[in-house]
């Protein structure tokens, strides 16, 4: 939220959830001319993550799995715009850039909420059509060094969030079986 100041009078102004999609497409359209996505630009809409991240608003374009040969300029990316209007892009590698806004980690409950909504941001699909990632599925294992979270497909794949004894998200590493 920012305040203006107009003739003696403070205006509140919310910042910029309402123009966020517009500030996305013009963000796309500078760092990635020539994009290519089966999905968005968009607003990104999922109730985990909405619970995970409250106030905060996600955009994504998605670009659909299929196997061997993707598409040129193929892009399948999530960001969040900041309080003052700059795009911060989710990068998987670096686990700080899905930080903000994130509630801090203090119950096992909490602890699976946001993996959930870690994970489902890392893959960029807020319908999760190809992998469901359900709150109730996590497991959840708290030890001297924070909090860690897993999410199987079976034993070959299993996804991991882990969070320190801060309650602060560390590391993201998804495994998920391949596009059949």
């Amino acid at each position: 939220m920012r305040t203006l100041l107009v003739g003696g009078c403070a205006l509140q102004l919310l910042a910029p959830q309402g123009g966020g999609l517009q500030i996305f497409k013009a963000w796309l359209e500078r760092e990635h001319p020539g994009y290519g996505s089966d999905e968005g630009p968009a607003r990104f809409r999922n109730a985990i993550v909405e619970a995970a991240y409250p106030g905060r608003r996600f955009y994504y374009v998605l670009t659909y799995p299929r196997g061997i040969g993707i598409a040129r300029n193929a892009l399948t990316l999530v960001a969040q715009i900041s309080d003052r209007g700059t795009v911060l892009p989710l990068v998987l590698t670096s686990p700080a850039t899905y930080r903000p806004g994130l509630k801090r980690v203090v119950t096992e409950r909490d602890a699976r909420r946001a993996a959930a909504a870690v994970l489902i941001l890392a893959l960029g699909d807020p319908l999760q059509r190809r992998w469901r990632f359900e709150e109730n599925r996590v497991t959840v294992e708290r030890n001297k060094n924070g909090w860690v979270c897993t999410y199987s497909y079976g034993v070959n794949y299993v996804s991991r969030v882990t969070f320190d004894n801060h309650g602060t998200l560390t590391e993201i590493d998804p495994r998920l079986p391949p596009v059949a």
